[in-house]
């Protein structure tokens, strides 16, 4: 809560609460002045640091010998560490231009973490506690003109808002810092402290109402009279829209008091402001005298309007459904502290997901994100900075200024942005009663105009005096359970990526491409599901943070993004998923070039006309359009030229009305004239011989080795090594394991986990040679399994591996199937295969064909957190020294998966689209997988969606397959 100044000068009101009128104090953050040049002075930039005060510190200390520090900026990722619980201090210099003399200084500072006081030429101005909200002081009587002036902060990371925030214990290293903008800035001695704006519809959402809100103060030593306010709206093109009623005359002001005025300006047919038609008006306020211009401000104004129906939101009278993701502040050497404007980076990157909600967790964002969302069009759930609140123990003398203030800044600073669709209470935490009931009654008080969430495990968690409520991830059930809830229920964290199952992603990064699979059955049901109002993806972005010293610490790689903002396998699969338009062949094309498709239009408020579709084809390309309504199904036809009429592929691409691709497909408009899948050996020479403790084929250039103390296969090409002691069988458990749901700085480098079946004995070893084939057979058993190896040798170099396998223990697999090892030159992959989507990105992990290199020189090393630097390259090409991720990454399906050397060395694996490969570096060798059953992982968060794909194995059961290979 903001000290001193900010008391006298806030906006009072009174709250009804449980039964008693109870006084709020509303912090003054002053709206900033319409033409800000040369009244404004940024304190950003390089400061005088010292991790550890004495008493009495004020500022006035020599720092000569103080470190320097990066404003803003946590201290800890510039490599300083504070003993914890003390202060650590903050002095620069700055100097106020002649000109600001007789007006108010005020010091706004954006956020500092997390409790701190502030001193200015060796005087307290103010404290403030709370590290994600913005506050201001009143400084005009503590600076000089002409002369030096110094500022200087003490600032503790730990404090009672960081142990209900949890913050650092979530970020797992301390956040203490001046962690956001701060600058001071001039106003007329007579200014406004406070506006606000609001709109709402008619009843047939045609004409508008503008609500401004704004409170003058008097900061003079005389009273101020004669005052009037003037209002001037304009459109995105600048033009002036008339306003009736645009002046309003001022009560007479006494020196030292405010005045709030409140007034609604009628709006002729404004253009609605909306997610997907983010229009954006400009209203500002002019204080005069007479005809003098004391002040003005001005604000972005989208007009819409929210409102609560049964058991949905609707704005501007559309039902909405809402394609989330959850949000964190986070970059990898920053910390929670960013730059560069990395807040419309995100949001451009998440639109272009498909995302069209984003969730603040678990704090209130920069003030930036929430201009980005404005201006590109994004709805936010805007969460106060409680996370597991109910571990700390609130003494009774800070409940005001932690449970309530901070929602009350929160609020009051952010309010008339159009994008804000909801206010959240908080995150996961308990006691809704005694920490957060007054604090949900203000933020209602405060803003009518928008729902309240409590964000939670499950429904009840705010006893149900919310306009809606929550449930965090309620599994696949969740759409049906919630249909007909007498609330609205979002899914505020919901589909948690693969983050925590550490060792299956050291062996596998494809879990990360199934993860869309599972993610498109879950929102398809929520999206048909009535009372579920939407979700937000758990989670935008991965919050890992690299210490000086490259240690990684944080939850890690649980982001659809990294932390370097580059696309990870999951982002296309989230795209896909939340595709707003759906479109599926409706047949082949027809002898005239007639070609029909489904498609569903599931846009919030655009007619598919707003969309461009593209089609390609045989190198000519050609435009459709569609009249099908916002949340409405209909049918395209394209017809194609004569000479395109043999064509057997298709492309569409859909590019939205906000001008970006939200979706491409690939579709087979005939039928691809495959000759027989049956395998021709071409004749040739194949001998067999035996001796006492080898079987040696012969087929051509390839010669094969079974070796009868193992029934283990080796193979050569012109006496170079191919194959070697292959096959083993692979029923690799489920395993979730990772060292913990959080990385906290030590060494985490992951052994891929593949262990393949262990104490392979050889039982019997057989022969059986005939015309145009040979046969091994081998029985033996593992420690897992016991069953039959059969290996079928052709002329050409082709071999059949079959295997059929009996359980002697009970195992949950995530993939079973047999793995082979070849040399370690075998290093470059090539694949073709089925995908769930018709259409990737290239160098996507799971495209439908392409090729990968196992390990590349001239590109570090990374851990599961991934690079410590920010990287040139893709996601896919980052690598352990078990091989980059696109390369050993499962292709599921395959039809052919290919490793070659430098030369024309040649393994492949022959499929028909069922079954999947897997490669890796081990050691010398390369080792790949041929599964037959694969799913997609055990993450403690997804198993719920994840188990409907598993395949319990008891003791008894078997497992079978056929490998097909050519050399």
């Amino acid at each position: 809560m903001l000290k001193k100044v900010l008391v006298t000068l806030g906006l009072l009101f009174l709250l009804i609460l449980s039964g008693k009128a109870t006084e709020t104090i509303v912090p003054r953050l002053s709206p900033l002045p319409a033409t800000i040049q040369g009244q404004k002075i940024s304190l950003n930039g390089e400061w005088y640091f010292h991790p550890s005060l004495k008493s009495g510190f004020n500022g006035t200390e020599d720092v000569k010998n103080w470190n320097t520090i990066q404003v803003p900026g946590e201290w800890v990722m510039q490599g300083f560490e504070v003993k914890k619980g003390e202060a650590a201090g903050y002095v620069r210099n700055f100097a106020l231009p002649a000109s600001w003399k007789g007006q108010r200084i005020k010091l706004r500072c954006n956020a500092v973490y997390s409790d701190c006081k502030v001193f200015v030429n060796g005087k307290e101005a103010g404290s403030h506690l709370g590290g994600f909200t913005a506050f201001e002081l009143d400084v005009t009587d503590l600076v000089t003109y002409g002369k030096t002036n110094q500022i200087a902060l003490s600032v503790t990371s730990e404090s009672i808002a960081d142990a209900t925030s949890n913050a650092s214990n979530y970020a797992v290293h301390p956040l203490g810092g001046i962690t956001r903008d701060i600058y001071l800035f001039a106003l007329p001695e007579v200014n406004f402290s406070m506006f606000h704006a609001t709109t709402s519809f008619d009843s047939t959402y045609t004409d508008a109402i503008l609500k401004a809100e704004i409170t003058i103060a008097n900061e003079s030593k005389e009273k101020a009279d004669g005052l009037t306010v003037n209002f001037i709206l304009k459109d995105a093109a600048r033009k002036i829209i008339p306003l009736p009623s645009a002046s309003s005359p001022v009560p007479t002001i006494i020196n030292g008091k405010t005045e709030t005025i409140s007034i609604s300006l009628p709006v002729t047919k404004p253009v609605k402001w909306d997610s997907e038609h983010p229009y954006l008006y400009s209203l500002t306020c002019q204080l005069k005298n007479k005809q003098k211009i004391l002040s003005a401000t001005t604000r972005r104004i989208g007009f819409r309007q929210i409102e609560v129906r049964g058991n949905q939101i609707f704005v501007n009278n559309h039902p909405i459904k809402l394609r989330g993701v959850c949000r964190h502040e986070v970059m990898p050497l920053r910390g929670r502290s960013l730059n560069n404007d990395i807040w419309r980076k995100d949001v451009e990157l998440f639109r272009r997901g498909n995302v069209n909600y984003i969730r603040t967790s678990h704090y209130p964002p920069d003030e930036a994100l929430l201009e980005a969302c404005d201006e590109l069009g994004m709805f936010v759930e805007v969460e106060a900075p409680f996370c597991w609140a109910h571990q700390a123990d609130v003494p009774a003398d800070k409940h005001y200024d932690v449970l309530v203030n901070q929602h009350v800044e929160m609020v009051n600073l952010n309010r008339s942005h159009p994008s804000i669709l909801m206010w959240s209470m908080g995150n996961e935490s308990l006691k809704f009663k005694e920490y957060f009931k007054q604090a949900s009654e203000t933020v209602k008080q405060l803003d009518p105009s928008r729902p309240r969430i409590f964000s939670q495990w499950g429904p009840d968690a705010d006893e149900g005096t919310l306009e809606i409520t929550n449930h965090h991830y309620p599994g696949p059930e969740g759409p049906d359970k919630y249909r007909h809830y007498k609330r609205p229920v979002t899914f505020d964290e919901f589909c948690h990526l693969n983050a925590y199952n550490r060792l299956e992603l050291a062996a596998d990064p494809g879990l990360r491409n199934m993860w869309g699979k599972l993610l498109d059955a879950m929102w398809n049901d929520m999206y048909h599901s009535q009372g579920v109002l939407g979700g937000a993806i758990w989670v935008g972005i991965d919050d890992t943070f690299f210490l000086p010293g490259e240690k990684a610490v944080g939850y890690g790689t649980w982001g659809t993004i990294d932390g370097w903002r580059r696309e990870k396998p999951e982002y296309w699969g989230m795209k896909k998923a939340y595709s707003p338009v759906k479109i599926s062949l409706k047949g082949n094309m027809d002898h005239e070039g007639k070609i029909r498709f489904q498609v569903e239009n599931r846009h919030l408020f655009s007619n598919l006309a707003e969309c461009r579709i593209t089609w390609e084809a045989g190198g000519q390309e050609g435009n459709i359009t569609g009249d099908i309504a916002p949340r409405s199904a209909g049918e395209l036809e394209i017809t194609l030229p004569e000479s395109l009429r043999h064509t057997e592929m298709l492309n569409l691409t859909v590019t939205g009305v906000r001008g970006f691709e939200i979706d491409r497909y690939c579709f087979r408009i005939l039928p691809k004239n495959n000759e027989s899948q049956s395998p021709k050996h071409p004749a040739g020479k194949l001998t067999c011989q035996e001796s006492k403790d080898l079987i040696r084929i012969n087929a051509g250039k390839y010669q094969f080795e079974i070796s009868k103390r193992n029934g283990l296969l080796t193979a050569a090409h012109q006496g170079k090594s191919v194959l070697n002691q292959s096959p083993s069988l692979m029923v690799l458990p489920l395993n979730g394991e990772g060292e913990g749901i959080q990385m906290t700085g030590k060494n985490q480098t992951f052994a891929p986990f593949n262990p393949v079946c262990q104490n392979w004995v050889a039982q019997s070893v057989e022969c059986i040679a005939m015309k145009e084939v040979i046969e091994v057979n081998i029985l033996g058993s593992y420690k897992e399994a016991e069953g039959k190896f059969s290996y079928r040798f052709y002329p050409d170099g082709e071999i059949t591996v079959s295997y059929n396998f009996t359980l002697l223990q009970d195992i949950s697999p995530r993939q079973t199937g047999l793995v082979f090892t070849v040399p370690h030159f075998y290093n470059q992959l090539e694949w073709k295969r089925k995908g769930y989507w018709n259409a990737y990105p290239k160098d996507h992990i799971g495209a439908l064909e392409g090729t990968a290199k196992a390990f590349d020189e001239t590109l570090p090393v990374s851990g599961l957190a991934g690079p410590s630097k920010e990287p040139t390259t893709a996601w896919s090409f980052d690598q352990t020294a078990n091989g980059s991720n696109i390369f050993r990454s499962t292709k599921e399906n395959i039809y052919t998966a290919v490793l070659s050397g430098n030369g024309k060395e040649r393994i492949s694996v022959l499929s028909d689209g069922t079954q999947h490969f897997r490669a890796w570096i081990d050691g010398n060798n390369i080792r790949f997988l041929v599964a037959d059953y694969n799913n997609a992982g055990r993450d403690t968060y997804l198993v719920s969606h994840a188990q409907k794909g598993y395949r319990p194995l008891r003791k008894g059961d078997s497992i079978k397959g056929v490998v097909r290979l050519r050399l």
